[in-house]
């Protein structure tokens, strides 16, 4: 497999004070990737050097074998979504027409959309499970509901990776499990490769195929669930005594 992101040695600071200190992480085609850490560890900062949305000072990021400060924006919204934590819930439009408007990389100024531009919007609401709310407004709906709505717009998006900080953050369990299945779908399925910033252990140990603990800015531990799930590991990062358990499918989970 191929890799699609990386980082090479990047720091990161803000106001004089270093977030992320001489991180590397590779991204490879299909993937799927929880990053993982206390509060201010650096984990959204990560993701958002990740795709050139701040600059980094030192090292390099790269996107699809070229530095990413060589994609026109445009450019690179054909290739990677983003969801970030906090969508604005506010916009007066139907759900519809925000699904449609990962569509906007692929049209020209004025342009109206295409029976593919159509087709791909369906098609993600349809993996979404949100077609049946299709013509009601965004305010209308629950908390979970928008964030399979912007979700379904990053699907739309057609792109090659997808970057969700926190897509579960104030939702309910029921929400959190179906938001982590449908992601595993789209990544299974679809091909498609996933990366994002979780809290929840748990749910990254069952679903992702890796797992990148921070701490203080820097990465304590990579690699898959097995290797990263441990007592010991997650004791130290998260200054918390852990017992580490077995779920139904003999995946690790944490107890505290």
């Amino acid at each position: 497999m191929e890799t699609v992101a990386e980082a090479k040695h990047i720091k990161v600071g803000y106001d004089g004070e270093g977030v992320l200190k001489d991180v590397s992480l590779r991204i490879m085609e299909r993937d799927f990737v929880s990053i993982l850490g206390p509060n201010g560890s650096g984990k959204t900062t990560l993701i958002r050097a990740l795709l050139g949305l701040i600059r980094v000072q030192e090292g390099e990021v790269w996107m699809f074998g070229r530095r990413i400060s060589s994609f026109k924006r445009r450019e690179l919204a054909m290739k990677v979504s983003f969801l970030p934590q906090n969508p604005p819930v506010s916009l007066p439009f139907l759900v519809k027409d925000i699904v449609m408007m990962g569509r906007f990389p692929y049209l020209r100024r004025f342009e109206m959309e295409q029976s593919g531009d159509l087709d791909a919007a369906h098609r993600a609401m349809r993996i979404m499970g949100v077609e049946h709310f299709s013509r009601r407004h965004l305010m209308e709906l629950s908390g979970g509901e928008v964030k399979r709505v912007f979700i379904a717009q990053a699907i739309a998006q057609e792109s090659d990776i997808l970057f969700l900080d926190e897509p579960t953050a104030s939702l309910d369990i029921n929400y959190q499990v179906e938001i982590f299945k449908m992601l595993k779908k789209f990544n299974e399925e679809m091909n498609k490769t996933v990366v994002l910033v979780t809290h929840d252990i748990n749910h990254a140990a069952r679903y992702a195929k890796r797992i990148v603990l921070l701490k203080d800015g820097a990465i304590a531990c990579a690699g898959s669930a097995e290797e990263v799930i441990n007592g010991d590991e997650l004791s130290r990062v998260f200054n918390l005594e852990i017992v580490i358990e077995r779920d139904r499918n003999n995946k690790p989970f944490i107890l505290v």
